[in-house]
């Protein structure tokens, strides 16, 4: 069973110990942190990281908010920082090693400097991308025939929380609505695990200002479930309508079939479903896609990977899924794995762009 307190205060003690090498590596080229005492800092910092997580229930929002703010940025400094620490302690080695120390004093505070320099452009740079979203339109044509021409928009992984917050989830509705898509699909990890800050907060108010004739229709990810309540999640969020394993008629034309979430019910078995429909399954997590497609569905969509969200965690994601980002067909069914539209832990995003996924589904059995 997983255990967020002992994960988290497991990173916490991680970033503690690299925080002792990361601090040694700076101390080189940055004649501040020269005095021993300043590696309290590397010590301490990742426990704000840790503490909007485990103690989100006992502390003002406000306060929350900066401790997820500073100890998320935190985190993936001392993550970039780490890798480079890596090569910077070998060229330490090599220079004892080979009697080139008196060319390492001159240049370990210059190369100090350098990574420092370029971590924080990768976090910028990972600012920028996760903050600036875009349309991802993919068309698809059926020989089913169609009501009429249907746009669907799909996203997933809002992560709503103590980052992703209020004013977050504001201008997400507005880009939503922009669109003019005619029902919109939520892929699940709504919330990034604790209701209770989201109703405090209050960024579930501007979900009933979503524009779609269709409806709008969710299924839970395994961030609902992180100490969350589902029931008053489906509350909260009146205007969606949570499908868990559970099929609805767009139109007479299209049904949606949406799954519980697989790490949290973990079943295999997809139900076949009428073949005068355009069948479309929504599976937060990207693992019952060949069950799909032998169950005869026309679409498969799905979202978590985040496709990686930033290096190196995208070189994992892309061997550990069959697909963790992109469209593509397996057998007649198309597969469609979204890279998410908020992001977990640091608000960065590196090599993964957040999307809000436009389905055009057209029928070529008729002109229209």
């Amino acid at each position: 069973m997983f255990n967020r307190f002992i994960f988290f205060w497991s990173i916490a003690t991680i970033g503690s110990i690299s925080g002792i090498g990361i601090w040694w590596m700076y101390s080189q080229g940055f004649s501040s942190l020269s005095a021993t005492w300043t590696v309290i800092f590397f010590l301490l910092f990742p426990i704000l990281f840790t503490l909007p997580h485990v103690a989100i229930d006992r502390l003002p929002v406000f306060l929350v908010k900066i401790f997820a703010w500073t100890g998320s940025y935190w985190f993936i400094f001392v993550l970039y920082s780490s890798m480079f620490l890596v090569l910077y302690f070998i060229l330490y080695i090599g220079a004892r090693l080979l009697h080139y120390y008196s060319f390492w004093q001159i240049w370990s505070g210059r190369l100090s400097f350098l990574v420092c320099s370029i971590v924080l452009l990768c976090i910028l740079k990972g600012t920028w991308n996760a903050f600036h979203p875009k349309y991802r339109h993919i068309t698809i044509l059926t020989s089913i025939p169609l009501a009429q021409k249907m746009t669907l928009a799909f996203i997933t992984d809002i992560h709503l929380g103590p980052i992703l917050s209020n004013s977050y989830s504001h201008a997400l509705i507005q880009r939503l609505n922009a669109a003019n898509p005619d029902a919109v699909i939520f892929g699940g990890d709504i919330i990034d695990g604790n209701i209770a800050f989201v109703l405090a907060d209050g960024s579930y108010k501007n979900f009933t200002k979503i524009k779609a004739p269709l409806g709008v229709y969710a299924v839970y990810g395994n961030h609902d479930y992180f100490n969350g309540d589902l029931d008053a999640e489906a509350t909260l969020f009146t205007p969606l309508h949570f499908l868990r394993n559970q099929s609805v008629v767009l139109n007479n034309s299209v049904e949606l079939t949406g799954l519980d979430d697989y790490l949290h019910h973990p079943v295999h078995t997809i139900p076949h479903r009428d073949n005068s429909y355009f069948k479309i399954l929504i599976d937060h997590e990207p693992l019952r896609i060949a069950p799909a497609s032998l169950a005869g569905y026309d679409l498969y969509l799905s979202g978590h990977t985040h496709k990686g969200q930033f290096f190196p965690i995208n070189l994992i994601t892309k061997r550990l899924y069959v697909l963790h980002y992109g469209m593509r067909k397996f057998g007649q069914m198309v597969t469609i794995v979204s890279s998410g539209y908020g992001f977990w832990g640091p608000p960065m995003r590196l090599g993964s762009v957040p999307e809000i996924v436009l389905i055009h589904i057209r029928s070529t059995t008729d002109s229209i």
